[in-house]
């Protein structure tokens, strides 16, 4: 009974650990965006078991050990949290009397569902993976036993609660190397009508293998605030105020306005027009539109050709066409939102190589630029 308590007593406190892990610290220093079809896995294993509590210690060593296969399929919800669906079989064996004189074999399967927990993932600043990982898990699940080889001892339904640590190893971008200890407690039996007479609710496993990511790997983290994009949308309102403060000084009455010359249309050119986007992104946001629609405006007025330029800064080179993808969008806009012709506009992109803006400003270089034909 004091064993039980105590590896349930472990599997809480693993548990409370994660939970406070997975929403305390370490979520103030990075938050990810949610990737629901990606960062899937699935571990195959082979095993040995061995039976603990009663008389089983009593047996002789080597008589104990059984070979067990596994397989579980997973998901990291975030670098250092994953939840898994493990389905373990094979034969037990235990023993019986004081020098373990009577031997039982019976079949098993169980399945249990895992809180996995990456201790390495939480210590490291970045969403770059380690290539060695330390990953308690704990669970719970179900097991049935059958095919008993003692007479009168019949097929058995229990609850089951684990516990263990993984050792993961990195082979590749898609593999890794895999080992476990775990401790399955199987002893709450959800339909007996008789005594088992053979100790076999405690088991160990010693198991490895390897583990195959899945789809898409990797996460992106969220950056909800460009403090540079806010400064210059500050610096923009304080200009409009201060040009507001100067109007505001305007005579009550206008002065009497000389004819003017007729201006020249066909020469006039647009100043370049600057569309900024969140990191890794190619959406134009609602607060980049306005300049759009003035590009779009001197198109339409003056009959004027544009030139739309893509570029990325290069922390967003592993984006594949991202720069086109920004171009084409504002593109898209200017003709489908605002009406210009799709004659008028010449669309191009630039690598990173070759952004406007320096590492002081790197953020800047997220940017579509229009200028005049």
């Amino acid at each position: 009974m004091k064993l039980k308590l105590t590896m349930l007593s472990l599997m809480g406190a693993m548990a409370l650990t994660a939970g406070a892990q997975d929403g305390g610290s370490h979520a103030c220093k990075t938050a990810y965006e949610k990737s629901t079809p990606h960062n899937w896995f699935i571990t195959l294993q082979g095993g040995a078991t061995m039976m603990f509590n009663g008389h089983n210690d009593n047996a002789k060593f080597t008589d104990r050990i059984r070979i067990a296969p596994s397989i579980a399929l997973g998901k990291w919800h975030n670098p250092y949290y994953a939840t898994r669906l493990k389905v373990v079989g094979g034969e037990a064996v235990s023993f019986d009397g004081f020098h373990g004189e009577w031997k039982n074999t019976n079949m098993f399967v169980g399945a249990h569902y895992d809180f996995m927990l990456d201790l390495l993932g939480l210590a490291r600043s970045t969403d770059r993976p380690n290539a060695f990982r330390l990953i308690p898990f704990t669970g719970v699940g179900y097991e049935y036993k059958f095919d008993s080889a003692a007479v009168g001892e019949r097929n058995t339904h229990s609850a089951s609660a684990h516990a263990g640590l993984q050792l993961a190893l990195r082979l590749g971008s898609r593999v890794d190397l895999v080992c476990e200890g775990e401790g399955s407690w199987n002893g709450l039996q959800l339909a007996k009508s008789f005594p088992i007479r053979f100790e076999n609710s405690l088991r160990f496993m010693l198991s490895a293998g390897l583990n195959f990511r899945l789809g898409k790997v990797g996460f992106t983290p969220v950056r909800p605030v460009d403090h540079e994009a806010i400064n210059a949308l500050q610096n923009q309102i304080n200009a409009l105020r201060a040009e507001n403060a100067e109007l505001s000084k305007r005579p009550v009455e206008c002065p009497e306005v000389m004819p003017q010359a007729i201006v020249d249309t066909e020469n006039r050119f647009l100043a370049e027009k600057s569309i900024l986007f969140r990191h890794g992104k190619s959406q134009v946001s609602d607060d980049q539109l306005i300049t759009v629609f003035d590009a779009a405006q001197f198109s339409k007025d003056y009959n004027g050709d544009l030139i739309v330029t893509g570029y990325v800064q290069k922390s967003e080179s592993r984006f594949k066409d991202l720069a086109q993808k920004r171009a084409q969008a504002v593109a898209k806009v200017l003709t489908e939102k605002y009406g210009v012709s799709s004659h008028k506009i010449t669309v191009e992109w630039k690598q990173a190589a070759d952004a406007p803006f320096d590492a002081k400003s790197a953020s800047w270089n997220r940017v579509v630029v229009i200028r005049s034909k």
